[in-house]
């Protein structure tokens, strides 16, 4: 079976609209396999090595899994024509919602400045509620998908701001820096402002699992944020948490240290790599973990 877009049940739901690239006005531009857009600030945007999730502001406030984004690419696929795309897709959803019904597709639509595919299908939780699954294809250096899974009005609510996404969509200059403008020198510390995500998953064989997610915003002015939350489940209920942490960063050599506010400063070790598998998205590696960027740079 191709891996073809199996990373996990984290989805991301946008729907189509026509036109060009429409920038979001204080949005955050992020870049993912090829193709650059922009998310509305509030948004946080955290990436793995199957994929890129982004979560609105407020998602899931009620505890209950209500909707889920993830983008996710197979570079095995060069093209969105024949069925080779949609086969792919179908297995995620049969992963996601056995006996899912299709609705629709493939419809061509234009996402932004990009050409692309979508489809629907539908199906019924274990709670007996209708569920929508969305795919959206389009070409970045392979070809790419959006999956959305969630309760249709849920999605419903949302598609004033994944409407402006997904018109974002557009290719990068290749002669683009780092979203934050920063052009200090390299081995300054100021080559690595911007944000850096590390995400990880685990799926248990009750139909529970865990999620953490970590991410940390390095500005060029030296100032840090930094942001870790989890989530376990099982078929009993979930639990949650998470963390908060702000204060100065500098980097020296192959360490960078952090000095937290109204706490005692650390230092981890530092290493800059490219990703394995997606070579042109930079990573920085803190004391053995790698976080990917969630900013537009060149890979180093």
């Amino acid at each position: 079976m191709p891996r073809a877009f199996v990373a996990s049940a984290l989805l991301l739901s946008l729907v189509a609209c026509g036109g060009g690239a429409a920038r979001i006005a204080d949005g955050k531009s992020v870049r993912f396999r090829g193709v650059e857009f922009d998310v509305p600030a509030s948004w946080s945007v955290q990436s793995g090595d199957d994929g890129m999730r982004l979560q609105p502001e407020g998602a899931n406030a009620s505890g209950m899994l209500e909707e889920l984004y993830l983008l996710t690419g197979e570079p095995s696929l060069r093209t969105l024509d024949g069925d080779a795309v949609e086969n792919a897709l179908l297995q995620v959803v049969e992963q996601m919602q056995p006996g899912a019904t299709k609705r629709s597709g493939p419809v061509a639509r234009r996402f932004g400045d990009l050409d692309g595919r979508t489809w629907t299908w539908t199906g019924r939780s274990q709670f007996d509620k209708d569920v929508e699954i969305r795919a959206f294809a389009f070409l970045g250096d392979h070809a790419c998908a959006v999956f959305a899974v969630g309760l249709p009005d849920v999605l419903a609510r949302r598609s004033t701001d994944l409407d402006a996404v997904l018109g974002s969509m557009r290719r990068p200059d290749a002669g683009t820096s780092a979203a934050t403008g920063s052009s200090g020198s390299a081995g300054s510390g100021q080559e690595l402002a911007g944000q850096w995500i590390w995400l990880s998953n685990f799926s248990a064989t009750n139909g529970g699992g865990s999620q953490s997610n970590t991410w940390i915003t390095l500005q060029a002015d030296g100032r840090y944020q930094w942001h870790h939350d989890s989530v376990s489940t099982n078929p009993n209920g979930a639990a949650w948490g998470s963390q908060d942490e702000a204060g100065a960063w500098t980097v020296s050599g192959d360490s960078i240290t952090f000095r937290p506010d109204g706490g005692s400063p650390y230092t981890q070790s530092l290493e800059k790599r490219n990703h394995p598998q997606n070579v042109r998205d930079p990573m920085i590696v803190l004391d053995g973990k790698a976080y990917v960027t969630a900013t537009n740079r060149r890979p180093w």
